[in-house]
């Protein structure tokens, strides 16, 4: 009987004090995020009342959560878990650019197929707008950073601690079904959102996950996201999740069916984004072009090899 117990992991366990901890360190990491926002929010207020505008309102609220989940980070990391705020994906220094590269080379890669594939099939169909090149340059800018905040906003919130923390303590396949739902939950009141729209900001999330998964790198990861969206709404002029944001000098114009184009919500909410989406995720599964960096290892990352599927 002891060399039967003595080959159980504590992760093989079921129910127990071990598969507890993971949910208790995620709800301190919860607690210590929403306690730095409201720390910093209250006194930043002055300065954020002085600014208006939807550009500003969100730059300062994303700015605000990614600072405060950081701060949170590095709380559990150095005294829970005893190890650097890079083990959790974020090493600094030569490996962050490429890291950062590789991941908007696949998320941008995904966009333009699906986007030029809904061009030629006749779905899309670009076209002359007002504007100017110092416009352009600016939208694109702007653009580039506020959606830069956002996608590592919500890279920290759904790919950082709390992830790594429940793929530890629960296995892949619970952590990833978990962060996936509530990746698309949060997206549910998003403009001329539906059903299939859901869906693919679900498998969306699993995308962003395994990128992350397959380097342990939340650089990979927040590359990918971020230039899925800038791509889709700067380069395209096409909504992102339903917001749709004008870009000057051209438009793209909508001349299919909803279930082929997404309509309102954006190529996220069609069907073509379902279909080119699981190759992707196949892809992601096998390919050795995304794979941990030594120093990535080095830094015992809370996602071991082993936590792999």
């Amino acid at each position: 009987m002891q060399g039967v117990a003595a080959r159980v992991r504590p992760r093989d366990v079921v129910f127990g004090p071990e598969k507890l901890r993971s949910p208790w360190r995620v709800l301190l990491f919860l607690a210590l995020t929403f306690g730095a926002y409201s720390l910093l929010a209250t006194a930043s207020a002055p300065l954020v009342s002085l600014r208006g505008g939807m550009f500003w309102n969100i730059a300062s609220r994303s700015t605000l959560g990614i600072v405060a989940m950081l701060v949170a980070s590095f709380i559990m990391m150095r005294w829970v878990e005893h190890r650097p705020l890079a083990a959790m994906g974020l090493p600094l220094g030569k490996e962050t650019l490429p890291g950062f590269l590789r991941g908007a080379a696949v998320g941008g890669a995904f966009v333009a197929l699906l986007v030029v594939l809904q061009t030629v099939i006749g779905w899309l169909r670009p076209a002359p707008d007002a504007g100017t090149v110092i416009g352009w340059l600016e939208s694109m800018s702007g653009l580039a950073l506020l959606l830069a905040l956002a996608a590592l906003t919500e890279e920290l919130l759904f790919r950082g601690y709390a992830f790594q923390v429940l793929v530890e303590g629960t296995g892949v396949p619970v952590a990833l079904v978990l962060s996936t739902v509530l990746f698309a939950a949060v997206h549910l009141n998003n403009p001329a959102v539906t059903a299939l729209a859901l869906l693919n900001i679900a498998l969306a999330g699993i995308i962003m996950a395994l990128a992350y998964l397959r380097t342990r790198s939340l650089w990979v990861a927040f590359g990918l996201h971020w230039a899925w969206n800038w791509v889709m709404a700067a380069v395209f002029d096409l909504p992102v999740s339903g917001i749709d944001i004008d870009v000057p000098g051209y438009d793209t114009l909508l001349s299919g069916p909803e279930l082929a184009t997404g309509g309102a919500f954006g190529p996220e909410g069609s069907l073509p984004t379902t279909l080119l989406s699981l190759p992707l995720i196949v892809w992601l599964f096998r390919t050795r072009w995304l794979s941990q960096s030594p120093r990535m290892a080095g830094l015992r990352p809370l996602v071991n090899a082993r936590d792999l599927p």
